[in-house]
């Protein structure tokens, strides 16, 4: 993909909006109405109003003023939400402290098929600016999406298969922005236009960075202490060189991503098909990866100098086929709903120059989704869903040998709502196969979920769900054996490994009155046999060996958002928002599991009038000292945000943002990372930015 292409969109987009600003409507939906709209993830149609389980919605407006990196970072506003922060280009969703396998990642409702899972240091083959809105599902969503969605769902909308035409001959949005942390870029375009019943879409996009600045010491200074220490530290904690202590930037975290995508579909009343071609290419560093065959510091340290910093090299070719059909009447269904996703992924891992290590994973995921006629009070839908994958790691850091998986499922959800009260379930059952050298494993896993709900009128909502999930080991927690230096460790594991289960509760509460508006959950789940990576004590090629093993573990805590108008002031209008999030996991043995983010409370206060909005948010994290073997406490931090963002009234759907982050210029660490004592959050950033819609 060439910059060529992606500047032809956006010039394209910008010629359309001028010729038809005239005519064009705000399309950017009140925050009122955005509370209200489907969440698709939900296979029922339900709104966030409606929904049994903690949910959020994204939308296009508030991902261009959250935007931050990687899709995670940008999201991680959200309650419950984290990321595993590899720094600005690769970051996955961690979701009430589970990630990795335990959350899955979706596009329109199937997954990206990339190799983000596999490793920290992977990136997530979507972009959030490709985004309309960003689905979240917080809590099992294991009976719509499999065990891999036992934590929770993220759920990209991004339009490429057009379901709509638009409102006129051409609508469509050009953003671009800039950040001074790190003399970043940002440029990204749509244009969407029908001929008679065909809807076509056309967009692409681009960022680049250099690395980020940061306001001291990459290395925490936990860990310098701790690297400093005398001779009767830990061989593996001490540091003999302190020369390469990187200090106001963390080095090798620039960044280069393009993405280009054309889609096209058959649009009427009865509803859409259409096909959509995607390609992606990204170019970014690794900070903090060791390449040298020496012993290794304190784990998830290095202190190497690599001539030629590493980098991974990433390309994606994708094809989606989607369709949503409304049936006849007179059929005993009245809906289905498919995707399909063909991706063909690789990225190699560059060190010293050359290639170190080629990852690819070809695959396909598909679900078909079918809804019957109401009975009485009763909606209800069934599916199918399968995909299948061709992992392989070849290479200085293959630490897993080709393999082959195949996961199929079929699901039911029914939901009675007698419109004060009303109960909702699922069934799911899923049947995985691993092929490889290493050996084979099949596994049948089985998840159910009920939900009991009331809705007494005056906004208020309250569900209780309780789910019983099995999620099957994946390919690597089976077969993993070798250096895996993105985690600083020699992986090991364990073929024996048996379904992980989890029983779990989720009581939320929603409200919604005129002035006050609110959603909390209390939530707790108990794992029996979570697999884990745990340390065994050993070291093998310079590394602390960690082995998969299963232990029975518990997760519980609570989230939420409490929203307020305050009215007006001084011919402003004020509103306050307050979120709030804490995570406890442990194993049951005794000991704490890894990773788990801390208590963290963030408040906004906006004021808004005529054409500019502004706001202050202050957000805090508490220091997380449950820790397990091998991790170091982190410490709390503060860190204070403001943003004035203008629309001007003469120029209808342009708005301007322009933001001040970490105003404090505070070290802050995501206790989620496995890089957070080498890489902080970015130093004070001020940030422009352009959004124009058509």
């Amino acid at each position: 993909m060439r910059f060529s292409l992606l500047s032809s969109v956006a010039l394209a987009c910008l010629s359309s909006g001028a010729a038809f600003a005239q005519d064009a409507e705000e399309r950017r939906t009140p925050d009122s109405e955005v509370e209200r709209i489907v969440v698709t993830s939900s296979i029922l149609g339900a709104t966030t109003q409606e929904i049994a389980g903690a949910a959020g919605i994204v939308d296009a407006r508030h991902i261009e003023e959250d935007l931050a990196g990687s899709l995670a970072d940008t999201i991680s506003h959200e309650p419950g939400v984290s990321s595993t922060y590899f720094g600005p280009a690769a970051s996955r969703p961690v979701i009430r402290g589970l990630g990795s396998d335990r959350v899955r990642v979706l596009v329109n409702g199937v997954g990206l098929i990339d190799a983000s899972t596999a490793s920290p240091d992977h990136a997530v083959a979507t972009e959030a600016l490709e985004a309309e809105r960003i689905e979240i599902l917080r809590g099992p969503a294991a009976i719509a999406y499999g065990g891999g969605a036992i934590g929770g769902v993220v759920n990209v909308i991004d339009g490429r298969v057009p379901e709509r035409a638009p409102d006129g001959p051409v609508e469509g949005r050009v953003y671009t922005g800039a950040t001074s942390v790190d003399s970043g870029h940002q440029l990204a375009g749509r244009i969407r236009t029908s001929v008679g019943p065909f809807v076509f879409h056309l967009e692409g996009l681009t960022r680049s960075a250099d690395d980020y600045d940061i306001p001291g010491f990459a290395e925490s200074a936990r860990l310098r202490a701790l690297e400093h220490a005398d001779d009767s530290a830990p061989a593996m904690a001490r540091d003999e060189d302190d020369d390469h202590e990187s200090f106001g930037v963390v080095e090798n975290t620039h960044l280069d991503f393009e993405t280009g995508s054309l889609g096209g579909s058959w649009v009427g009343d009865w509803g859409f098909v259409g096909l959509a071609y995607k390609s992606a290419e990204a170019s970014y560093g690794l900070p903090g990866h060791a390449h040298e065959e020496e012993e290794a510091p304190f784990p998830f340290a290095s202190d190497e100098e690599d001539e030629v910093p590493p980098s991974i090299e990433m390309t994606q070719n994708r094809w989606d086929f989607r369709g949503d059909i409304d049936l006849p009447q007179g059929s005993p269904f009245t809906r289905v709903r498919f995707a399909l996703g063909v991706a063909q992924y690789k990225h190699a891992e560059i060190e010293d120059g050359a290639v170190g290590t080629l990852f690819t994973n070809d695959g396909w995921e598909g679900r078909v989704e079918i809804r019957h006629r109401p009975i009485g009070n009763v909606i209800g839908a069934f599916g199918l869903q399968s995909q299948y994958r061709d992992f392989s790691a070849l290479g200085d850091e293959a630490f897993i040998v080709p393999v082959e998986t195949t996961d199929r499922g079929v699901f039911l959800v029914e939901r009675y709502d007698a419109g004060t009260w009303g109960v909702e379930g699922g069934l799911r059952a899923d049947h995985r196969e691993i092929e490889s050298i290493a050996g084979n494993r099949d596994f049948t896993t089985w998840s159910a979920s009920g939900s009991v709900f009331v809705s007494p009128g005056d906004g208020r909502f309250v569900s209780l769900t309780g789910a019983i999930t099995e999620r099957a080991p994946t390919d690597i927690e089976l077969f993993a054996d070798g250096p895996h230096l993105a985690t600083q460790s020699y992986e090991r594991g364990n073929p024996a490994l048996q379904p992980e289960r989890a029983y779990s509760i989720d009581l939320t509460g929603r409200l919604e009155r005129d002035l006050w508006g609110a959603e909390a959950s209390i939530f707790r789940a108990d794992y029996d046999g979570f697999i884990g990576l745990f340390a065994t004590g050993g070291v093998e090629e310079g590394l602390p060996v960690f082995a998969y093993r299963q232990a029975d573990a518990s997760l519980w805590g609570f989230d939420g958002r409490v929203t307020r108008q305050i009215g007006y002031r001084w011919g402003w209008d004020f509103s306050a928002e307050g979120t709030f999030e804490f995570v406890r996991g442990e194993v049951d043995s005794g000991g704490n599991l890894p990773r788990i983010p801390p208590l963290s409370l963030s408040g906004v206060l906006e004021a808004e009038r005529d054409w500019v909005a502004a706001s202050v948010e202050v957000t805090w994290a508490a220091e997380q000292d449950e820790v397990t073997a091998n991790e170091l406490p982190t410490d709390s931090y503060t860190l204070v945000d403001a943003q004035l963002v203008f629309t001007p009234v003469p120029v209808d759907g342009l708005r301007v943002i322009v933001q001040g982050r970490n105003l404090t210029d505070e070290d802050a660490r995501l206790h989620t990372s496995f890089l957070k004592d080498q890489v902080p959050l970015p130093g004070r950033n001020f940030r422009v930015a352009l959004s124009y819609s058509f």
